[in-house]
């Protein structure tokens, strides 16, 4: 079993890069933050970036903060250094994870007050648990770039239309990922949905079955669904060429139906029990009006600046009390 999880970690980790910015996005200097009236914002990386990464990470930090007029943005770091960030997204299980994200954010007074939220892939998932969990100080908007929202379906790069891809997920992740030892080692597999494996999902599974409220034997946690409704604004941006996460519906909360990996629910108005059912609160988010759903025309995590600026002015601009 340690010799499945080490080898799901190999391919996992060679499917997966960090975020790079675009080569027009030279590095600036760092200025102190500026009383300017808007929230602070957070961005939460991916699985194989890091906080302090320079050729993206960092670049998006000052971009934002600029088009803020010098607001306080921070990158959220899992672990004291840049290697324990980076291979925390591989070997920390999802809900110490959340918990960590959560100690860093009521440990930073600038964010006392609250913040907005951007998320990249895997970090969408931890912004999503601590709303759930925590949401104090509270996410006011919350900007979800290819989010695997609800879980995936296969290894990255690797879906199952594919006889190779079948053969992969049956042996390595269809026979390991439920086992308690992968679940309590491997953060990947905390969010694997086998949608024809749903009652062992549900029952061994850690994190998504949870913040999702299905976990079986569980009562359902309505203060998940309190929480994430506390949102003001919620930006769910699809990559339209995701080879990464599957199904790219996810990104949508969408998912294969029960049973399939051919039929599934898009989102968008095509939505699963999940959310006609309202487990965790989302079917109320979107009656309410505050569900946005984008999209980029290429693969995961490739998007332009001008795309980050527009999500930045269109969901970040709003003023505190009192401003």
């Amino acid at each position: 079993m340690r010799f499945l999880c080490a080898s799901l970690l190999l391919v996992t980790a060679f499917a997966f890069y960090p975020l790079k910015a675009p080569a027009d996005a030279a590095p600036e200097e760092e200025s102190p933050p500026q009383d300017t009236g808007y929230y602070p914002v957070i961005q939460m990386h991916g699985m194989g970036d890091f906080a302090k990464n320079p050729l993206g990470m960092l670049p998006f930090k000052r971009r934002i903060s600029k088009l803020l007029n010098g607001t306080y943005v921070t990158n959220v770091q899992i672990g004291n250094s840049i290697i324990a960030d980076q291979t925390n997204g591989f070997l920390m299980i999802m809900d110490k994870q959340v918990d960590y994200f959560a100690q860093v954010i009521q440990n930073d007074t600038n964010l006392e007050h609250g913040f907005n939220a951007i998320g990249y892939s895997q970090g969408n998932l931890l912004i999503r648990g601590y709303i759930e969990r925590y949401n104090n100080p509270p996410v006011h908007n919350f900007v979800s770039i290819h989010g695997p929202m609800m879980g995936v379906a296969s290894l990255p790069q690797c879906n199952t239309t594919s006889a190779i891809c079948k053969a992969v997920d049956e042996i390595l992740i269809g026979h390991a990922v439920y086992d308690s030892f992968v679940q309590n080692h491997l953060a990947q597999a905390n969010y694997y949905r086998d949608p024809k494996k749903l009652d062992t999902y549900r029952k061994q599974g850690l994190f998504l079955n949870d913040i999702n409220n299905e976990k079986e034997g569980r009562t359902p946690n309505d203060g998940y669904k309190t929480r994430l409704n506390q949102l003001k604004k919620l930006a769910l941006v699809k990559a339209l060429g995701d080879t990464m996460v599957w199904p790219n519906d996810s990104e949508w909360f969408g998912f294969f139906k029960d049973g399939s990996t051919k039929e599934k629910f898009t989102g968008k108005g095509d939505d699963g029990p999940w959310v006609t059912e309202d487990w965790y609160g989302f079917k109320e988010l979107v009656s309410s009006g505050k569900v946005d759903y984008l999209t980029t025309p290429d693969n995961h995590l490739q998007f332009p600046l001008s795309f980050l600026d527009q999500m930045v002015q269109t969901y970040f601009m709003d003023k505190m009390p009192g401003y």
